[in-house]
């Protein structure tokens, strides 16, 4: 009768490589970066590029005027119902800076151009001439940008009893007519909205 080989008691040569193995991957240290510079940055690794954030946008925000915003302007000569007629044109510079989110689109300064609607001379005490004026372009950062702002219509007052020597309280030409000059704010809005680039 053949004698048996028992291995109930003796650890196999495979488990005890295994045991190993499985010792030595515990113990040893995490790997170091790469200094070789052949590594890649995970995409949200802090030393990867730059790239936009609300915080620090690529692409600045437009130069938008709204509808409704209003143009304080100052006229550089004066107007007036006397002598203007539809379709002549005037000019003027801004009063005040428009601003938009704390931006300064338009500077005090600006110059602006308008156009004469509609004029009627005075025919009389009893019939008093009118103006009315819009603007249709704004200089902004060196060229003309077209706008389109309501109108401002002004008629002459009544003056029953100004005797023909005497000037108007308006300092107009006659004492029914209409004067526009350089010291008088006018405020127009603007029926459109405006891109300034």
């Amino acid at each position: 009768m053949s004698a048996r080989k028992s291995y109930g008691s003796r650890p196999s040569f495979g488990v005890l490589t295994l045991a190993l193995a499985v010792a030595l991957a515990c113990t040893r240290p995490p790997a170091s970066p790469d200094s070789s510079g052949n590594s890649q940055n995970l995409p949200f690794s802090s030393e990867s590029q730059p790239s936009a954030s609300p915080t620090n946008p690529l692409i600045p925000s437009a130069m938008h005027i709204s509808e409704g915003s209003f143009l304080t302007v100052r006229l550089t000569k004066p107007l007036s119902s006397a002598t203007a007629r539809a379709g002549d044109s005037f000019e003027g510079m801004l009063d005040e800076p428009v601003v938009a989110d704390r931006q300064t689109l338009l500077p005090a300064g600006a110059k602006v151009s308008g156009r004469v609607l509609d004029a009627k001379p005075s025919a009389g005490p009893h019939n008093p001439g009118y103006l009315r004026i819009t603007l249709v372009s704004v200089n902004a950062l060196g060229k003309t940008v077209l706008i389109d702002t309501n109108s401002i219509f002004t008629k002459g007052s009544l003056h029953d009893h100004t005797p023909a020597d005497r000037p108007s309280p308006s300092g107009a030409s006659g004492p029914s007519e209409v004067l526009f000059t350089p010291d008088r704010r006018l405020t127009f809005r603007l029926a459109q909205a405006v891109d300034l680039q």
